[in-house]
């Protein structure tokens, strides 16, 4: 099926104009190739999508806690620091690693190069669910990815708090939908192949 705005309309966001639903049909239509994922806008905001340093997680396995890269899955106005709420709110993301990192993973762990070859082209082209593809821009030096079934949380407020922390990337429209996509996919799939009656 060819993509278009009429044929997609209901997943585009009603809030943009006719030339931005043309304008990110186009994108998603270009992928992956000429899609840009970044843009410049919202330096200081939180937002779901943005890549940020001094993200604390716990390891279970060790029980150390330590600060780490990553990408934010929490909405953007649950987090937003002027939107009271009765109780405390938890910064949802997932830890970004670099590509190279993931491949020396992959080498330690046996994996044949073909085999590494493929994946990597898979991981680039987002068709692995629980992994999202952010290519090298804003400030991310390399290419990386998130790893979508290692989700941690803590508490926004420290977040906010911490003052070495700093933004990496926020996702264009384009690459924010692509995101939307993929969250979408690995964590609310309609057709599991399960008989629940």
């Amino acid at each position: 099926m060819q993509l278009t705005v009429e044929n997609i309309r209901d997943q585009i966001p009603f809030y943009l104009t006719k030339a931005q639903q043309e304008g990110l049909v186009k994108a998603l239509a270009d992928f992956p190739a000429g899609m840009n994922y970044y843009t410049n806008k919202h330096e200081t905001d939180l937002l779901q999508g943005d890549c940020w340093t001094s993200l604390h997680l716990f390891r279970f396995e060790t029980g150390e806690r330590k600060a780490a890269r990553g990408i934010i899955l929490s909405n953007s106005c649950d987090v937003a620091p002027e939107n009271q709420r009765d109780t405390p709110v938890r910064l949802l993301f997932a830890p970004i690693i670099s590509l190279d990192a993931f491949v020396s993973l992959l080498e330690k762990n046996g994996l044949q190069a073909a085999s590494i070859e493929s994946k990597v082209k898979a991981i680039r082209e987002q068709r692995i669910t629980s992994i999202f593809f952010l290519p090298r821009g804003g400030a991310l030096s390399a290419d990386y990815i998130a790893i979508l079934d290692d989700i941690h949380a803590m508490p926004a407020e420290f977040f906010y708090k911490i003052g070495d922390k700093a933004k990496l990337a926020t996702l264009s429209l384009p690459g924010f939908y692509m995101f939307l996509l993929k969250l979408s996919v690995h964590f609310c799939r309609f057709h599991e192949n399960v008989d629940r009656d």
